[in-house]
């Protein structure tokens, strides 16, 4: 049991460090390429593309339907699973797709452009295509082969990045972006075919078998966590962009859609992966509960040490990044980064409250948390666009954070014995005394005369660096105890 364990261990860290590395890499690779989309590519574009990507996501329905998180659940990793898993998942893609076709029928009848139709069938497509192969996926996943999985993407998103920007310099405009998708997902898919072919070469070897039995099991347990999923990703997570978009303008949106995507650095870089692995390790320990707890220990100490730095950057250096990333066309997004990055600090805590529910089959729990964002954001959000424009939107996210943070912070300290004392107290001081020491050199005179990439050394220097120098000061032994655990887990040390 205890060689059992330390394998799982070896495998979660070693997973969490390379699509920590893979992830960076990516984004890296991204962040550059989306900069100089943004400078082909106008404001207009981005907000078509965004209001799209809204009811492609409001109308795919296999998310909804949580097989991904059912099928990793499901003990043994056999014929009748994927056969099951497949059959469904294709039936609710096709479903999808016509959904996706008579919303572009309707959606120029609502009095959206008609290239909102174009994008809403393209990446309905996109979205899609990914179940002929889905099924190895599942299985890589479930063997926790996700950093090869995660260095398949990275290439494809490379390729697929450096077509677009070659097709936004030839004049294609929201095209480029739609190829982009469609090229990202194909070849997505190859590299899932031809990793779990080197793999899990035993898994086309077996007598794939759709049961009625496995499928209703399967959507019993998926179900739930899908909805709220769904709740997660479509309404939470991208209401804001219909608000603006439908009651304001897409020129709007898709100022605001630049800021989200900046504000969101800290989620991307590190939530996405320690929620991916979380997930995966908080269900293969979930009878434990001191290694339960341990798990989400380090995924909350990886957050607060990693993410909020980011997060503070974002925050203090918001002119300054949109001005050297974007150019002065883009000026007015540096007024929604500032806020969004605050948000940034508490999201990661809700992705990781919602993995542990589910990994432990608190469903009820996943769907409680996304059920509360989703009634706060419907409500507050609307409302204070309606009287505020995009400012209310933005205002109403943030409200809707926080209400969710509290429902997440509030089941895991009650779940795990945890206190958010220790949790939160050192990275709380950290960041009160690196934003007045910011603050402090951002009011000495002769700032505005220094250029932006030289006040945004500074900032990253005062902000992250004194966060980081903070914590190390307020909790040294637990910092580098924590570090050289990783580090000995990484290599594989059976010690400690």
């Amino acid at each position: 049991m205890t060689s059992d364990h330390s394998s799982i261990g070896r495998l979660a860290v070693r997973n969490t460090v390379w699509l920590t590395l893979f992830s960076y890499t990516g984004q890296f690779i991204a962040f550059g390429a989306t900069i100089i989309l943004t400078r082909l590519l106008g404001p207009e574009v981005f907000g078509i593309f965004a209001i799209g990507m809204f009811w492609t996501g409001l109308l795919a329905l296999r998310a909804k339907f949580g097989l991904t998180q059912a099928g990793i659940r499901q003990p043994e990793l056999n014929g009748e699973l994927l056969g099951s898993y497949y059959g469904l998942d294709l039936a609710i893609s096709g479903t999808s797709l016509v959904l996706g076709v008579l919303a572009a029928i309707l959606l120029p009848q609502l009095g959206y452009a008609p290239q909102v139709s174009s994008v809403v069938v393209v990446m309905m497509i996109a979205e899609v295509l990914p179940a002929l192969v889905n099924p190895l996926g599942l299985a890589l996943e479930k063997e926790l082969q996700l950093s090869r999985l995660t260095l398949t993407y990275l290439l494809s998103t490379t390729i697929s990045y450096g077509l677009a920007i070659i097709l936004a310099l030839a004049g294609a405009g929201l095209w480029s972006l739609l190829v982009m998708n469609l090229v990202n997902v194909i070849l997505g898919m190859t590299g899932t075919y031809l990793i779990c072919r080197w793999r899990l070469p035993h898994v086309f070897h077996l007598r794939w078998q759709f049961k009625r039995t496995m499928a209703q099991h399967l959507i019993k347990q998926g179900l739930p966590s899908g909805l709220a999923n769904m709740g997660a990703a479509n309404i939470v997570s991208q209401y804001d962009n219909f608000l603006i978009g439908t009651l304001v303008s897409t020129t709007t949106l898709g100022y605001y859609d630049r800021a989200f995507r900046l504000s969101q650095w800290p989620n991307i870089l590190l939530t996405q992966v320690l929620s991916r692995v979380g997930f995966v390790t908080f269900a293969r320990v979930q009878g434990d509960l001191s290694r339960l707890t341990h798990a989400m220990r380090l995924s909350l100490w990886s957050l607060t040490t990693l993410g909020v730095p980011i997060a503070l950057v974002l925050f203090f250096g918001a002119a300054e990044i949109v001005a050297i990333l974007y150019g002065p066309a883009w000026v007015v997004s540096s007024f929604f980064v500032r806020f969004l990055a605050v948000y940034t600090l508490f999201t990661p805590l809700i992705s990781l409250a919602g993995s542990l529910a589910y990994a432990v089959g608190n469903v009820r729990m996943t769907v409680w948390i996304t059920a509360v964002q989703v009634i706060t954001i419907l409500i507050v959000a609307t409302l204070l666009t309606l009287v505020f424009g995009a400012v209310g939107t933005m205002f109403g996210v943030g409200i809707t954070v926080m209400v969710g943070f509290a429902v997440s912070a509030l089941y895991i300290f009650r779940r795990l014995p945890l206190s958010a004392r220790s949790v939160f107290g050192a990275p709380l001081i950290a960041i009160i005394i690196a934003s007045l020491l910011t603050l402090f050199v951002m009011s000495r005179p002769g700032w505005n005369d220094l250029t932006a990439l030289v006040r945004l050394i500074i900032i990253g220097g005062t902000a992250a660096g004194g966060y980081l120098i903070s914590l190390l000061g307020l909790q040294p032994g637990e910092t580098i105890e924590r570090v050289r655990y990783l580090v000995r887990t990484f290599r594989g040390s059976k010690s400690g």
